[in-house]
């Protein structure tokens, strides 16, 4: 799986302000990214399995928090030893 990297704000308006000013046909789109050094990035499984399991975990705590919340607004009575 690839992830892209973006270049900045700045560098694509250096980059568009430059082209202006060149009076040539718009290069390849692979020749753009190669100037504004944007590239594709090998994202590991190992990484994706990670965020997998860091989202169920939050999605567990949500779940429970709201299930919490629920019961509190509820008014489900509760027993007093």
């Amino acid at each position: 799986m690839y992830s892209v990297t973006h270049p900045s704000k700045e560098q694509v308006r250096a980059y568009m302000r430059w082209r202006k000013g060149a009076r040539q046909a718009p290069p390849a789109p692979y020749e753009i990214r190669r100037q504004l050094a944007c590239s594709l990035v090998d994202v590991s499984p190992a990484i994706l399995a990670v965020q997998g399991w860091q989202l169920s975990a939050d999605m567990a705590r949500l779940g429970t928090l709201m299930a919490i919340a629920w019961l509190m607004d509820s008014g489900v009575a509760h027993r007093k030893n």
